[in-house]
């Protein structure tokens, strides 16, 4: 059984599973999902907590030995069990696919991963646990989403919000969930119940932590105002500039690419597979309204951000890098 975080504490409240595996994709989801698990078990007379961090090089006899000790004594417990590569190695695989298999009754496994790779789900060692699991992948918000997800978070704490207070708070901390979090736990202790601009204003911190590699996809995907947000929340953040063109770069080359393919007659599907790293769908959206000789262009604005970061040539590189996220998104600045 896979659930989203949202559906985990009704799940919990139906009755407690001998196995949880949480895929911690967005972290403070994944904590809460975590935190859940142990609160139900706790709850449910399973005081015993065993904490165990292992790896493929890990001792895992210690987990042999927690599964014994809780089964000698007839103690009802939990392993809270962190695997953080993903990767048990051999002997950690079969551990854990002979545990699926045949779960102690009196023992609630935990065990916290990181998100799935291809190779993780491919495991078998995986696929015994997900046969056997009560799984929680914890995704990321997404934007469209992520003033619902505030609001439901001020409403159990009895606060209530404007929608233009709301619109700045979701913009102010978007792509950090925790600091959405904070937010909403400094409003409630401020003792206000009712939300508006000037009561937000007074106390929000620009907390927007954004993902360097979500950039290029904001941009291909034409959301012009967005992918510069992100820019600028970067460039404040301190990011470093060479890092951010390499990101937008790469995925600059892969629509060149794509735009050739298309030109050439390949269905737009088939022209953007195969670029690791590259999101196909946002790429998609690119090839169509990008002609090859504009990707090309980019090709050439992107080669002289990078001559002025190395000194190569005057320029301004912030502005230099906002003109290219521009352009990428359909809204050159320089034409305007």
């Amino acid at each position: 059984m896979t659930l989203d975080p949202e559906q985990l504490e009704p799940a919990l409240a139906r009755g407690l599973k001998p196995v949880y595996a949480i895929l911690a994709e967005e972290p403070l989801q994944a904590l809460e999902a975590a935190d859940a698990v142990r609160a139900a078990a706790r709850a449910a007379g399973f005081g015993a907590r065993t904490v165990l961090d292992l790896g493929a090089s890990g001792d895992w006899n210690a987990f042999e030995a927690a599964v014994r000790d809780r089964s000698l004594f007839a103690e009802r417990g939990l392993i809270d069990l962190r695997l953080p590569s993903g990767k048990p190695g051999r002997i950690g695989a079969e551990h854990l696919a002979r545990y699926a298999r045949a779960p102690e009754p009196d023992l609630i496994l935990l065990l916290q991963l990181p998100r799935p790779d291809r190779d993780m789900r491919k495991a078998a060692w995986f696929k015994a646990l997900e046969r056997a699991a009560v799984t929680v992948h914890a995704r990321p918000v997404p934007p469209n989403r992520l003033g619902a997800w505030i609001r439901g978070r001020l409403e159990r704490a009895g606060l209530r919000i404007e929608p233009d207070a709301l619109a700045l708070l979701a913009a102010r901390v978007e792509g950090n969930l925790l600091a959405a979090r904070q937010e909403v736990d400094k409003l409630k202790l401020a003792g206000v119940t009712e939300i508006d601009l000037d009561t937000l204003r007074q106390g929000l911190a620009d907390s927007a932590r954004y993902d360097l590699f979500e950039l290029p996809s904001v941009a291909l995907s034409g959301d012009a105002a967005r992918a510069l947000r992100m820019l600028r929340g970067m460039l404040a953040e301190g990011q470093p500039e060479p890092l951010i063109l390499w990101a937008l770069a790469r995925d600059i080359r892969a629509l060149a690419r794509a735009c050739e393919r298309r030109a050439a007659g390949e269905p737009a599907a088939q022209a953007t597979r195969g670029f690791w790293g590259t999101d196909a769908a946002a790429l998609r959206k690119a090839v169509d309204r990008v002609p090859p000789a504009d990707a090309r262009r980019l090709l050439v604005q992107a080669a002289s951000v990078d001559r002025v970061i190395k000194g190569r040539e005057p320029g301004n590189v912030g502005r230099q890098l906002v003109d290219l996220v521009a352009a990428l998104s359909g809204r050159p600045l320089q034409a305007a």
